[in-house]
């Protein structure tokens, strides 16, 4: 457990200024002696809340909410009493001593520490050197104007090699403290500094600290690659980052509501268009971590993801990500090649927020049109592969209401009759067609058999990303095999790929090498508690491998049947049937 002093609490209660605290996240405006504005913890039209300055409470007169500056940051952060203090006494300069928990809180803040002071620098550079102007001018003409920099502290990297490890120097930063923290680099005989001639965007973590940075080459006939992130570290985690998350809480519990984007200069980009409840995952797939620091905030979820094939299918991932907990998420379809940064620029700022507003789909309306918008209706490959994808996402909905009204809308668009899709879905969809209602059939021996190879393939999977060490001996012995399941086959080989290039299981990162319907089975996988985690391999090897004969043994049984029917056919001694006409 962890214990702070009384007396430490006492002290962030006195000296934090719950005036300030709270309007960072609510507007307020003075009444008097007191102030007053919306209070965020429920749908507020009239102002309801005042805060009192003298006495340090709050007390909203409609909902009842009060308490002083701990209770609010705990209650709008939707964290623990002991997280509150901790950001206070962050933001107060209070050092805590709470044990271990605090001791590891200490050496992490050293970083972020070291990561402000770079941000004050980069910042201070592009406004206040010959080089800065230069960069401003860039700004400025990709449409950005000072409000918007100071508003996500964007900077400048100097191109000089070793200017800010100096800078950190004389506030007394330790050269390794500054690797670790992902800005500087040692060379043979020196330390220079990693990020140099770039425009600086610092990123958040899911808790509002700036954890690295992205930097953007600016010049032209620069040959370097045109973003360079900051490497990941013991605070940068790309599965833990949400761009724009401080500054946007407010606007997010205001509008419950938000929009995920998938880069920051999209974030900036909704910014410019007013759209100012918008996050950025940096590229990555949804992570539980992001969805949860989100679900925190609300579960009213927009993405609005790129338009080429990338965007969409990481769109297609992140709606079953979401829908897996819990979240029924609405998603923005832009046109093929832009991203809102781009349809910024193309259309301005106006047409970018209209389009935000205006063309939120739900979840399998966006599936639904993004199939669609690769039908070829004359290609029979092409309708296949819609009605199968289609079929997919009906399964993973598992709704009566949602096939009976796709099921329609997919007959209309392939001009053809809603009984044969209904047969087709019947046959294909690993869930029963709901629409019948039909009483479900007892498994059958041969099915139960059937589970139990792909069961086993799904346990090997489990243990595997556990127990990295032991996929060596997998991959020798399933070089080749006959699988039950050839998504849980495909997961399985991607999962033995990943391993030669990677030492270490990043769950999130392993999650982008597989397409949606392939994460949302190995999300299922590691929740199931009936598929097991085994410390031995070989025995659920030898029972996958066993597959391979039970599946000639079904085919054997099947030609025999045929066999055995012609046999039947030629031996039957049918009478000859005479046809007299009529004269």
């Amino acid at each position: 457990m962890v214990l702070i002093p009384e007396e430490t609490i006492q002290k962030i209660r006195e000296e934090a200024d719950i005036v300030e605290i709270i309007g960072d996240k609510v507007k307020l405006n003075k009444k008097g002696a007191n102030f007053v504005g919306l209070c965020p913890f429920h749908k507020d039209t009239n102002p309801s809340l005042t805060v009192s300055p003298t006495k340090k409470i709050y007390t909203c007169f409609s909902c009842g909410a009060k308490g002083n500056v701990i209770s609010f940051v705990q209650n709008f952060e939707k964290v623990s009493f002991v997280e509150a203090v901790t950001r206070l006494a962050g933001k107060l300069g209070i050092k805590l001593d709470i044990g271990a928990a605090g001791a590891k809180s200490q050496v992490l803040k050293k970083y972020y520490d070291i990561l402000e002071l770079a941000t004050n620098f980069y910042e201070f550079s592009l406004y206040n050197t010959a080089e800065g102007q230069e960069a401003l001018k860039y700004l400025y003409k990709r449409g950005l104007d000072d409000k918007i920099i100071k508003r996500f502290r964007i900077g400048l990297a100097p191109r000089e090699g070793d200017l800010l490890y100096k800078a950190l120097l004389r506030e007394q930063r330790l050269p390794l403290d500054m690797i670790e923290a992902g800005v500087v680099r040692s060379g043979k005989n020196d330390y220079y500094d990693v990020f140099r001639g770039r425009i600086m965007f610092p990123l958040e973590d899911i808790n509002g600290n700036i954890v690295g940075f992205s930097g953007r080459v600016y010049r032209e006939g620069d040959q370097e690659a045109k973003y360079m992130n900051t490497a990941e570290n013991a605070i940068f985690k790309k599965g833990q980052i949400l761009y724009n998350i401080e500054q946007a809480r407010g606007e997010i519990r205001a509008a419950d509501a938000v929009y995920v984007f998938e880069g920051f200069m999209d974030v900036i980009a909704a910014h410019r268009a007013g759209v100012e409840n918008a996050l950025a995952i940096m590229g990555t797939a949804l992570t539980d971590a992001q969805i949860n620091a989100i679900k925190r905030l609300t579960e009213n979820v927009v993405l609005c993801f790129d338009g080429d094939a990338a965007g969409r299918e990481a769109a297609k991932k992140a709606i079953y990500l979401l829908a897996d907990a819990g979240i029924t998420a609405k998603a923005v379809l832009l046109p093929d090649k832009y991203d809102p940064d781009d349809y910024l620029k193309t259309f301005g700022p106006e047409k970018l927020k209209e389009f935000l507003l205006e063309n939120k789909l739900n979840g399998i309306d966006y599936l639904y049109a993004v199939e669609k918008d690769t039908l070829d209706p004359d290609d029979i490959t092409s309708i296949e592969e819609f009605k199968n994808n289609m079929f997919r996402h009906l399964s993973f909905f598992n709704s009566a209401v949602i096939n009976e009204l796709y099921l329609k809308k997919m007959a209309a668009d392939l001009k053809v009759t809603e009984e044969s899709l209904q047969n087709d879905f019947g046959k294909s969809s690993p869930r029963p067609f709901q629409l019948a209602r039909k009483p479900e059939k007892p498994v059958s021996f041969r099915r139960h058999k059937k589970l139990k190879y792909e069961n086993s393939e799904k346990a090997l999977i489990k243990t595997l990303i556990y127990h990295r060490d032991k996929y060596l001996e997998a991959k020798e012995k399933l070089f080749s095999y006959t699988a039950a399941n050839r998504h849980t086959r495909s997961i399985l080989y991607k999962l033995f790929d990943y391993y030669e290039k990677s030492e270490i299981m990043d769950l999130d990162e392993f999650r982008g090498w597989l397409d949606a319907e392939e994460a949302l089975i190995l999300t299922e996988i590691l929740n199931s508690e009936f598929i097991g985690e085994y410390a031995e391999v070989t025995e659920l090897i030898e029972t996958i491998k066993k597959n391979k004969y039970y599946e000639q043994a079904n085919q054997m049984r099947n030609e025999e049947k045929t066999a055995d029917l012609l046999k039947k056919f030629r031996e039957t001694k049918l009478p000859l049937i005479t046809i007299k006409l009529k004269e």
